[in-house]
This record gives structure tokens, C-alpha cells and sequence, in this order.
């Protein structure tokens, strides 16, 4: 579950000196003026140095470098480096695979919104790479960036709905992810669809009921009834809307009625999930 198209690798900050000078052997005035840049504190700047060594574009393509400067912009708060950084340590590329680094850099870059960041901090946890398996609190990730359009979590999330891990357990809306993901060129979500031997499906994924509320809300609450159903305090079917039913079964679990989402999920989250549907 972790073919990727693109090259990944991290970064860190470096002066123009010593491997930075014999990789810029030959590059353009540009990359030489980004590079400055970057050894200046830029963190854009360290972060496209990183792209272009990752992918030896105008220098000498050296991994462990590129490593190097999406460290430094990782660092500094920058969203793309950052899901490059954790993509680097989940894959193994210019550092050996370390999910737990994966999922430290991956989780700031998912807070900040990141669609693929979203996903692969999702499908560590779905999948329990480095860290106890919850599907459901994958879900809550990857479902954001599967309604984003990113086919990968698209997948995953078809798969939730088909296996019932991490969601109820729904055909339909399993295949129709999954013809979602395979219309966007998702191989895995092809290959399923055709393991199944079902007709492929062309209709465009679910709409959100919820238009105007965030979906990093929606899946939070659909998190929350998934393990307040498990945990025996029926919540009604995972929505994502906080009903009756929801708040009845919040208050139950909590034995309080004044509480906040955060600190319900956190206290869910404290409560290992079940790992088969």
C-alpha cells in the first residue's frame, strides 16, 4: 500500500560549501540564486533545493542532500516539505523506512490541510505501520482527503466501507469509492474492482451532506459514533452530524454533559479500537 508516483526525500539548512558546491556543478544562474536563497533561512527556497536534488533537476540528483534541505523547511513550518520529509522516512528514500518519523513530520503537514499528508498519516494508522492499527482514526484522516479527490485515500476509503474496518460496513459506498479512485487512476482500486468481478462504476463519489461544515469536523464526529457505537453507547449511524443520538451517547461515555469534541475524542482515542469488523 505505499506505491507512489513521485519522488520523495527531506531537507536541511547547508551553506553553499562543500557537497552543495560539487552538486551545483553545472545548473543554471536560477537554482544557483535559489540555493543562496535557501542558505539564507528561505524555507521555500530550501524546499524547492530539496525537489531539485530529489529529482536531480539542474544538479547532480543526490538523495541525502535533498533529505538535508526539506529538513530545514520541514522545520520551519512548511506544509509541503514537511509531508516530503515524512514521505521520505515512510518510504525509505535517502533515510532508512522509520514510520514513527513518518508520522511526526506527515501530522503537522495534515493539520495544516495537506491532501496527500492527510492520507498517508491516515493509512499508517489504518494499517498500524509503527503504531497500535486504528482504522478509525485512519479514516478520520484519509476520509478528508479521499472527499478532497485524492484517489489513494479514495481507496482506502473504499475499502473501509467494504471490510467494515473503520467504518460500517456498506457495499455500495465501498464500490462507489472505489470507482471514484480507479476513474482517477488509482491501479489499486482498478485491480480490486476486477478482483471483485463487479461492472466498474462511473458515477462521482458521494457529496458531503454537509456542505458548509468543515470535513475535518464531520469526520471528528464520524469518528466519535464509530467508538461510541463500539464502545456501547448507541450514537446512530456514523453521519458525521451531532444529533440526539450522538449527544446522548457522548454523555454517557463521558458521565458529564459539559464537554468539548476535543476532549471527547481524546478520551476515545485513549480506548484501544478493535481491530477486526
Amino acid at each position: 500500500m505505499r506505491r507512489l508516483a513521485l519522488f520523495f526525500t527531506a531537507g536541511a539548512f547547508i551553506t553553499l560549501g562543500g557537497c552543495t558546491q560539487i552538486g551545483l556543478i553545472g545548473s543554471s544562474t536560477p537554482t544557483r540564486d535559489i540555493a543562496e536563497k535557501a542558505s539564507q533561512g528561505d524555507a521555500d527556497a530550501q524546499y524547492q533545493m530539496g525537489l531539485r536534488f530529489t529529482n536531480g533537476a539542474d544538479v547532480l540528483q543526490d538523495y541525502t542532500m535533498g533529505l538535508r534541505y526539506f529538513t530545514d523547511a520541514a522545520e520551519q513550518g512548511h506544509s509541503n516539505a514537511q509531508y516530503m520529509l515524512g514521505m521520505a522516512y515512510y518510504l525509505g528514500r535517502g533515510t532508512h523506512v522509520d514510520y514513527e518519523e513518518a508520522r511526526h513530520w506527515l501530522k503537522p503537514a495534515a493539520q495544516q490541510h495537506h491532501r496527500e499528508a492527510m492520507h498517508y498519516l491516515g493509512e499508517i494508522y489504518f494499517n498500524g505501520y509503527g503504531t497500535d492499527r486504528a482504522p478509525a482514526w485512519g479514516v478520520q484522516w484519509s476520509g478528508q482527503a479521499a472527499e478532497r479527490g485524492y484517489p489513494e485515500a479514495q481507496y482506502l476509503l473504499g475499502v473501509s466501507y467494504l471490510s467494515g474496518l473503520g467504518s460500517p460496513r456498506n457495499k455500495n459506498l465501498g464500490m462507489m469509492w472505489l470507482s471514484s479512485a480507479s476513474k482517477l487512476g488509482s491501479l489499486r482500486a482498478t485491480e480490486l474492482i476486477n478482483n471483485l468481478d463487479q461492472k466498474r462504476q462511473r458515477q462521482a463519489p458521494p457529496q458531503s451532506t454537509l456542505r458548509n461544515l468543515p470535513l475535518n469536523k464531520k469526520y471528528r464526529i464520524r469518528y466519535a459514533q464509530i467508538r461510541l457505537n463500539e464502545l456501547g453507547h448507541p450514537a446512530g449511524y456514523p453521519d458525521g452530524i451531532w444529533g440526539p443520538s450522538t449527544e446522548r451517547a457522548a454523555n454517557s461515555f463521558m458521565r458529564k454533559t459539559a464537554f468539548s469534541l476535543d476532549s471527547l475524542i481524546e478520551a476515545l482515542r485513549k480506548v484501544k479500537e478493535p481491530i477486526s469488523p
